[in-house]
C-alpha cells in the first residue's frame, strides 16, 4: 500500500525524513505561527502587524518546506547516501 501525503499537512512533514523538531524549515514555520499567536493576544499590537504575519505564514504554507531543503544540511542526495564506501 502506497503512503499518501496529506496536502493540508505538507508543512509538518520533512521530505528529507528529518524529525520535525530538527528540520530548520519547519522551525521557521513554527516560529512564525508562534509569533502570530503571541502577538494576537497583545492589545497594543496593530492589526497591520498581525496581517503581515498572517500573510507570511500563508506564503510559507503555500510554498511548502521543500523550497528550503536545497540548502538544508540534513538533505543528502539519494545517490550519495546509497553508495557504499569502497574499501581497498
Amino acid at each position: 500500500m502506497e503512503k499518501r501525503i496529506n496536502k493540508k499537512k505538507i508543512v509538518s512533514i520533512c521530505p528529507s525524513r528529518v524529525s520535525r523538531s530538527v528540520c530548520p524549515s519547519i522551525k521557521k514555520t513554527r516560529r512564525i505561527r508562534r509569533d502570530l499567536f503571541r502577538l494576537q493576544r497583545d492589545p497594543s499590537i496593530t492589526e497591520k502587524t498581525i496581517d503581515k504575519l498572517r500573510l507570511r505564514l500563508k506564503q510559507k504554507k503555500n510554498q511548502g518546506i521543500a523550497i528550503d531543503c536545497k540548502g538544508c544540511s540534513y538533505n543528502v542526495p539519494k545517490e550519495t547516501a546509497s553508495v557504499p564506501a569502497a574499501t581497498a
